[in-house]
């Protein structure tokens, strides 16, 4: 089996359906990654338990628990997945909160392409490198 075909997923969640609906694009056309988009956090929870997921991407507005939350609890159940943080919320509270879970990259909206593109694919070489 080829290592492409042996790629996990993209897990992305949040309630903006415009935003979700630009990065499901985004990453199947620059990564040729499956992606999964959700909108709640129990979705995005029961994800993680169900597939294999090589990075996630959390917008801190996704329906239900407090991202903090989320995002705690998703690491313990999968601590080497790497966590890419969406935000809209420029305070230092939800930023400090989000940050001491261990997250890799915590990015404000709007989005530029061509840097989440960079932290995207440094997030998945890094995936890729704890597995080997």
């Amino acid at each position: 089996m080829s290592r492409e075909a042996d790629n996990g997923s993209i897990l992305i969640g949040s309630s903006d359906r415009d935003l979700l609906e630009g990065l499901d694009g985004f990453i199947s056309a620059n990564f040729g990654r499956k992606v999964v988009c959700v909108d709640e956090t129990s979705d995005f929870l029961l994800e993680i338990l169900d597939k294999r997921v090589d990075l996630t991407i959390i917008d801190v507005n996704l329906n239900g628990l407090p991202a903090a939350k989320t995002i705690q609890i998703f690491k313990k159940c999968r601590p080497r997945v790497p966590v890419i943080v969406i935000s809209d919320d420029y305070s230092v509270e939800t930023g400090s909160s989000i940050m001491e879970h261990g997250i890799f990259y915590y990015l404000y909206k709007p989005l530029n392409k061509d840097n989440l593109r960079e932290i995207v694919q440094s997030a998945l070489n890094k995936r890729a490198r704890e597995e080997d």
